[in-house]
């Protein structure tokens, strides 16, 4: 499906951008029905040719086992040269139905979007990732992650597969992010902290909240974007703490770099990302990111940039007081140059030249 995450947001502009670069490309997917389907299917445009190949129940292991037999047919049919595995939930299957479709000339392509061995994975559940990855990247022709840091972690884990693991810079930040606010943020506006991403308990948006009930800045006001299963307990959770005048969950919005703009302060408080999209997209409008350690490149990005900081403990009253250090200062100016790094036309071409990579092996 696709969904309102940013791994489908990338998706969608990488198939376009292989596409206009002269790639024939198709876009394998489960099922029609995702959150955010009509907008990427317009973000596909037209030179990408969109296959659903199974449909969807309410079990996640039962659209996994569909997956896969449906994804070995597909390619038999399609006989593509490469597959790309565009997320790490997707990687075991792409690789087992590569040896089970048989075609020995397809290469594949893993990417990974998240740790694929976290400090939440414990015990057999780790030893089985681990193992599991470990096949995987066997199989693989080359892996891409999304920053040197988790490059170097993996080529120390997987030693074997070191050679064939690049970094790839993501699409992150539009040409419409970097531009200057058509309507800059009114000096007189209460502060604003926002979140953005998906009410899950990945996103751990309970401390963000549990924090703001202790902020010393009475005018702030707290916005969390997305749309997921949490939205009852966090709603609950708002009105107990009494915040219901200063915290809003407006659901999934799509002009996020509006919001961004108009924001002092952006929190991405979850236990693990990949590379995070909106902490980019948030630095394209000079916004202050506080971060917890939750991704790989999260130190190099931001201990170094202006106004933004790593939240060490997840402690709402630590979380507290470096909310209303940032809110006490000036807004930065130097983080959209940071931002660029992360381009869309950027992060396509790099995209296009490790693909072409392949074709030079």
């Amino acid at each position: 499906m696709l969904s309102q995450g940013g791994t489908d947001r990338v998706t969608a502009l990488l198939a376009r951008g292989y596409a206009e670069a002269g790639f024939d490309v198709e876009l394998l997917i489960l099922c029609r029905g995702g959150t955010a389907q009509s907008l990427l299917s317009d973000l596909l445009g037209p030179a990408v040719t969109v296959r659903y190949i199974s449909h969807r129940s309410s079990w996640r292991t039962v659209d996994l086992l569909r997956l896969f037999p449906a994804l070995v047919r597909a390619l038999r049919e399609s006989v593509p040269d490469i597959l790309i595995s565009t997320a790490n939930n997707t990687a075991w299957i792409c690789a087992a139905a590569r040896e089970r479709a048989g075609i020995e000339s397809m290469r594949l392509v893993l990417k990974t979007t998240n740790p694929v061995v976290g400090s939440r994975h414990r015990g057999p559940i780790r030893q089985f990732r681990r193992w599991g990855y470990g096949h995987a990247f066997s199989c693989a022709t080359a892996i891409w992650t999304l920053s040197g840091a988790e490059t170097a972690m993996l080529q120390l884990a997987y030693p074997q597969a070191a050679r064939r693991i690049r970094t790839v810079i993501n699409p992150y930040v539009t040409n419409a992010m970097l531009a200057p606010a058509a309507l800059p943020a009114s000096p007189t506006a209460p502060p604003l902290v926002l979140g953005i991403g998906r009410l899950t308990r990945q996103k751990r948006f309970d401390l963000l909240i549990r924090a703001f009930s202790l902020v010393r800045h009475p005018e702030a006001r707290l916005v969390i974007l997305g749309e997921g299963g949490e939205r009852s307990r966090l709603s609950k959770l708002v009105a107990t703490l009494g915040l219901t005048d200063r915290v809003t969950l407006p659901g999934y919005v799509t002009d996020v770099a509006g919001w961004l703009n108009q924001t002092d302060l952006f929190v991405l408080p979850s236990r693990y990302e990949g590379l995070p999209a909106v902490a980019l997209e948030a630095m394209a409008a000079n916004c202050p990111v506080l971060s917890t350690d939750c991704f790989a490149a999260a130190r190099a990005l931001l201990s170094v940039a202006e106004g933004c900081g790593i939240i060490e403990k997840a402690d709402p009253a630590e979380l507290a007081r470096m909310i209303d250090s940032r809110l006490d200062r000036t807004k930065p100016t130097t983080l959209r140059e940071i931002a660029q790094g992360h381009s869309v036309a950027g992060g396509i071409a790099d995209h296009v030249n490790a693909l072409c990579e392949l074709w030079e092996d």
